[in-house]
């Protein structure tokens, strides 16, 4: 395969990004040993997030062809002068970054009404707040892909590793990083979020914004006292009573 193509290849991928926010709604439920229905509960996420799923999967395949190109070219180059090692490391950092940023948006997605930036902006800060689960989650997700690859694959036991990841292996990844990274966003937006409901909190980014000053971005603004804009948790979604009579009224 060619370098060109091996970026090409990865492509319809990116088709499947929308199907990752039933996956999340439903493993989300069960990390906080909720009920789910698995099989309605799954397709109303994916019509409910499809275009924020579809959106990210588009960054996902940018930035990774942009790091790929990078880290490719920083290495050889490196080779000759040392200095590309500074600029390649920046680009393992980005990387890191970026992946631990991606364990905490599909739980954002299906749980808040945020504006895509907003998101991303919390998740960019979750991946310091949660830094201890994200290396932890990280080291077990690349246990799980050296032992896959370091298995031979017989004949035999090929459709065992077919019915593995279609069944097993990603439900149990977004389960796995749902139960490790959903205390996280529990504790500064859920339990923030509730307290500013229950009037015990005014600031719309409480203990996060000591921690982390003028950065995080909360599902409720400051001083909103219209009843019909206080966000409420339903359906597993923080969302405005406004918006909620709403989507009441159409159906």
């Amino acid at each position: 395969m060619t370098a060109g193509a091996s970026f090409v290849v990865p492509i319809p991928l990116i088709l499947l990004s929308p199907f990752i926010a039933g996956l999340t709604f439903v493993t989300r439920n069960f990390a906080r040993e909720e009920h789910a229905f698995v099989w309605s509960d799954f397709w109303d996420a994916v019509k409910g997030n499809w275009k924020y799923f579809l959106l990210n999967g588009l960054v996902c395949y940018a930035v990774f062809t942009l790091l790929s190109f990078a880290l490719l070219y920083y290495y050889s180059m490196a080779v000759s002068n040392w200095m590309y090692y500074i600029p390649l490391w920046m680009c393992v950092m980005v990387a890191i970054v970026f992946l631990f940023a991606q364990y905490y948006l599909p739980i954002m997605f299906v749980t808040f009404d945020l504006k895509f930036t907003h998101a991303y902006k919390n998740a960019l800060i979750f991946t310091v707040a949660g830094f201890g689960r994200n290396i932890l989650v990280t080291i077990i997700l690349g246990a799980m892909l050296f032992a896959f690859l370091n298995i031979p694959l017989l004949n035999i036991t090929l459709l065992v590793y077919v019915l593995l990841l279609v069944f097993i292996i990603f439900s149990f990844i977004s389960y796995l990083i749902s139960f490790a990274v959903y205390p996280i966003i529990d504790r500064y937006m859920i339990q923030a979020a509730k307290r500013i409901e229950n009037g015990e909190q005014k600031e719309p980014a409480g203990s996060v914004e000591e921690e982390f000053p003028g950065l995080f971005s909360q599902p409720a603004e400051e001083g909103d006292d219209d009843d019909g804009d206080k966000y409420v948790y339903v359906n597993g979604r923080l969302m405005k009573k406004s918006e909620m009579k709403d989507s009441q009224q159409e159906q």
